[in-house]
């Protein structure tokens, strides 16, 4: 499936057109996820790139547990890892990014929240993840497929290739009945049906419904590809399924936000 690259009118203004705005709600809808091309500039993508690396090889280094690597096996050789609350990580272009946020609020609503915010990353030698959704049902019995609840916002901070472990999607599979998202049920079900390879270069945004059944891949290169996640939902669903108790808000950087940040971090905790 083709990307949506922004036109440079877009780029300059900061915005998308009414025509790209509909094109990009409408692939999320029926397909499950979007993919803008150029939604960040390379520079500042090198310049989180470079911060994330740092911080991921001084954990990895003195205080493994704090990136999740290896404490499962849907864990194995691969990063999961809490986003620090600072610049660059709490930067608009991020939280707040003025192309993802007219696609989010048209289709969650404008109270909508962020309740996560980290980053993945296969390290060289990974292998397969399990087939799964970023989803826990909220009817697991039933047959009834429930609006939109929850988007994840993927930010690649390298290109991802065929070879650095790209993420794979089974496009559709957000369109299922409740009871379709049974973890348990998943890997067998994907297996009748061939994925898409979520191949997106550095500087692209990766919108995804959270019930779209994906998985990672191997990385066969010598670099830890990292990707940033954010995920939005409606003002009152938490996600308290995930792993993040708190993003690590202190006052003074919940204070630093803009308006518009500031309204999607609202009901999270702040420390100090």
């Amino acid at each position: 499936m083709e990307h949506l690259v922004l036109s440079s009118q877009e780029r300059s203004s900061g915005s998308l057109s009414p025509e790209t705005l509909e094109q990009a709600c409408n692939q999320v809808m029926l397909n499950g996820f979007v993919v803008l091309a150029n939604a960040l500039s390379p520079e500042f993508v090198d310049k989180i790139y470079e911060d994330w690396i740092n911080l991921a090889n001084d954990l990895l280094e003195n205080d493994p547990e704090k990136t999740d690597v290896g404490i499962s096996e849907f864990r194995k050789k691969r990063i999961r890892m809490d986003t620090p609350f600072r610049d660059p990580y709490t930067d608009t272009q991020l939280v707040a990014n003025s192309f993802a946020m007219p696609i989010i609020e048209r289709i969650l609503g404008q109270d909508c929240r962020v309740c996560y915010y980290s980053a993945d990353a296969p390290l060289p030698g990974s292998d397969y993840q399990v087939v799964h959704a970023d989803y826990k049902p909220f009817f697991p019995e039933s047959d009834v497929v429930l609006p939109i609840a929850g988007l994840v916002v993927n930010f690649p901070l390298i290109d991802v290739t065929e070879g650095n472990g790209p993420m794979d999607v089974w496009p559709n599979s957000h369109l299922l009945p409740e009871r379709a998202y049974s973890a348990a049920g998943i890997p067998d079900a994907a297996r009748s049906i061939e994925p898409t390879k979520m191949l997106t270069p550095k500087g692209s945004m990766l919108i995804r419904d959270v019930r779209m059944w994906h998985r990672g891949t191997p990385n066969m290169s010598n670099q830890i590809r990292p990707n940033l996640a954010l995920i939005y939902t409606r003002s009152w669903w938490d996600g308290a399924f995930y792993p993040q108790d708190s993003l690590g808000i202190t006052r003074a950087n919940y204070e630093s936000l803009p308006e518009r940040a500031k309204q999607l971090f609202r009901l999270e905790p702040v420390a100090g």
